[in-house]
């Protein structure tokens, strides 16, 4: 009773739904519980051997990470996209995780619309794939803390997909990413490798050359033949190269191979532009080690004697990596190993 009066309907219907919303509530934190817990148990190796070092911006704007490269003193530089509007765009991540957006500007004032890609930091210069192109930008520009853009100095067409790229010695590495139907690559890319692996993706590598107006020379002088699914790539300081391999269903891959045994062993050639140069296969005959991911992991990178993986599950264009802590970039020990050959272009 209420002031001598029996209470209303809608008390009673007030309180079903409120226990109903409460047992939904409940019910809801279950599954996260349970989905966690699956998830750290079936990618047991990646997440007993790693640590989150710091967290990836721009996710709640849009931002689809890519590419990632250290610019030393512990500041990285972090590409992608935008997913509502397709821009181009990169962040500047200090040594204590604050960063800096740029947007990037092409030579006639307008925004860069791209799939930005990989990133790589080759001193003077930094270089920018997507979509078939290589962006060069001066590096000291994007280091600067009072700019909040990207100015495009040149661009160049790559010859492939230019997907992701990486610096090593003294080279340039493009990259490119194939996949079915939807990714498709250039039929030329499309090759039998010597233990009878079929790779669909190559890697083009352009020597660096501070002669050059831009550091680089814009002609390929080797190839790498790499399989399908391919999002980023790096090498090791004892003499590995890694992929990271993803795709849309399923879990992500890192492939360990001893570079030195590819580059020593059987090499074939590559016509580009009418011109050979030599071709490199990365195939089952010099996988050292295959690591498991959550998926959708992207460029990968080495410094400081760790391995560096980056994720775009937790953007808004697929969400789900917030629950799995994929809003962080991961470092990690590989296993020990002893290389067959030296670490050389």
């Amino acid at each position: 009773m209420v002031n001598g009066k029996k209470p209303t309907k809608t008390y009673i219907h007030d309180s079903r739904l409120l226990r109903s919303v409460m047992i939904f509530l409940v019910c809801l934190l279950v599954i996260v519980v349970v989905f966690r817990g699956v998830f750290a148990l079936y990618y047991h190796e990646f997440f007993s051997a790693s640590r989150q070092e710091f967290q990836i911006p721009g996710l709640s704007e849009y931002f689809v990470p890519q590419g990632m490269t250290s610019c030393g003193d512990g500041n990285y530089l972090i590409s992608g996209y935008m997913s509502n509007t397709g821009f181009a765009r990169i962040y500047y991540v200090n040594a204590l995780g604050r960063s800096r957006a740029m947007r990037i500007m092409e030579a006639d004032g307008t925004t860069l619309t791209s799939h930005a890609g990989g990133i790589a930091c080759g001193g003077a210069y930094t270089y920018l794939a997507g979509s078939g192109y290589c962006y060069i930008f001066q590096t000291k520009s994007l280091l600067d803390p009072a700019t909040d853009t990207a100015e495009v100095q040149e661009a160049f067409q790559t010859g492939n997909r230019a997907s992701f790229c990486n610096v090593q010695g003294n080279c340039l590495l493009m990259g490119e990413y194939a996949y079915g139907t939807k990714f498709q690559t250039d039929s030329a890319h499309h090759i039998v490798t010597p233990s009878g692996d079929h790779n669909t993706a190559l890697v083009l590598a352009f020597p660096l050359d501070d002669r050059e107006p831009f550091g680089v020379r814009e002609t390929p002088i080797a190839a790498y033949s790499i399989p399908e699914r391919v999002q980023g790539m790096c090498y090791t300081d004892d003499g590995r190269m890694v992929l990271s391999a993803s795709s849309a269903v399923g879990a992500s891959q890192l492939y360990l191979y001893d570079y030195g045994a590819a580059v020593s062993g059987r090499r074939g050639i590559y016509w580009e532009n009418g011109e050979p140069i030599s071709l490199y296969y990365l195939d089952s005959s010099n996988c050292t080690k295959i690591i498991h991911l959550p998926p959708y992991s992207e460029e990968v990178m080495f410094d400081v004697h760790k391995l560096y993986v980056l994720f775009e599950s937790a953007s808004k264009r697929f969400q789900f990596g917030r629950l799995v802590g994929a809003d962080f970039v991961y470092s990690m020990e590989l296993p020990d190993w002893k290389p067959d050959g030296a670490l050389e272009l």
